[in-house]
């Protein structure tokens, strides 16, 4: 691991987690950190910014902006990272129902029906999406690729994404309060393995992250131990699995190339 990449990560957890671990320990009377939850998700893009300011200046900084405004990648990246987390739910939903006769238990947002949906997208997209994929796909995952393949890469970003997670389910009122967050270091690894193959594929696009990551919150299944059902999330997590699992194998028989140098990394990132 890098200097850049060090300082990043101890910034985004010292960021996040000194909101996010005194509010879980503060139970029902949240206090201070209840008034900086809000803003506690953008801890990964501040520690970004602040890394790439600290330790490569303006190159760093310009690289790390025409990730974030990268757009032209091709309309069939746009229509995977919209519609891909909807087919992935269908497909888990599709089995269940062949397995059971019933649905199980579908996405919140489809109780709001298409209005809240084109609600939902644009809040996820400026949360979620954007206060995360900074940090993780726009600053991170370039520095890994630099210094490793991208299995490697992928995998060790997702246990720290799903390790970043953890205070959450210690948290009153927090969405994955009382949950089995455990399942986070099976889940998060594989999104961040199919995560990887869009950003390469769009040659370094870290806006069509944060499409994609709003998308897939947009369409997950609840994960279960907080009263929601096991077969949904399960078979929705055995889809994206599968899907990683595909691109890992498709990444094995290529050719590796060599780690990216310093200077074409800070300069810009091209997958």
């Amino acid at each position: 691991m890098n200097r850049p990449t060090t300082v990043f990560l101890l910034l985004a957890f010292a960021l996040t987690w000194g909101v996010w671990v005194p509010r879980a320990l503060a139970g029902d009377d949240p206090g201070w950190t209840g008034a900086l939850a809000p803003l506690s998700t953008y801890g990964p893009a501040a520690a970004a910014v602040l890394t790439a300011a600290l330790t490569g200046g303006r190159p760093a900084l310009r690289a790390l902006g025409r990730r974030l405004v990268r757009w032209r990648v091709g309309r069939q990246w746009w229509l995977l990272v919209l519609a891909g987390p909807v087919g992935v739910w269908l497909t888990a939903a599709g089995a269940h129902l062949a397995a059971t006769g019933e649905l199980g238990a579908a996405p919140q947002v489809l109780d709001a029906g298409p209005l809240g949906v084109l609600a939902l997208l644009p809040l996820l997209l400026l949360t979620d999406g954007l206060g995360e994929e900074v940090g993780w796909r726009g600053f991170a995952l370039p520095e890994w690729l630099r210094d490793a393949g991208p299995a490697t890469a992928s995998l060790l970003l997702g246990v720290v994404w799903a390790v970043w997670h953890a205070p959450l389910a210690w948290t009153d009122g927090a969405t994955l309060e009382g949950t089995a967050i455990w399942l986070l270091l099976l889940q998060l690894p594989a999104l961040a393995v199919l995560h990887t193959w869009v950003f390469r594929g769009t040659g370094g696009s870290a806006l069509t992250a944060v499409v994609l990551h709003a998308t897939t919150s947009l369409f997950a299944v609840p994960l279960p131990g907080g009263g929601e059902p096991w077969p949904p999330y399960l078979l929705q997590l055995a889809v994206q699995v599968a899907l990683a699992a595909a691109v890992l194998a498709g990444w094995r028989r290529v050719r590796p190339v060599r780690p990216v140098p310093r200077q074409r990394a800070v300069a810009d990132w091209r997958g």
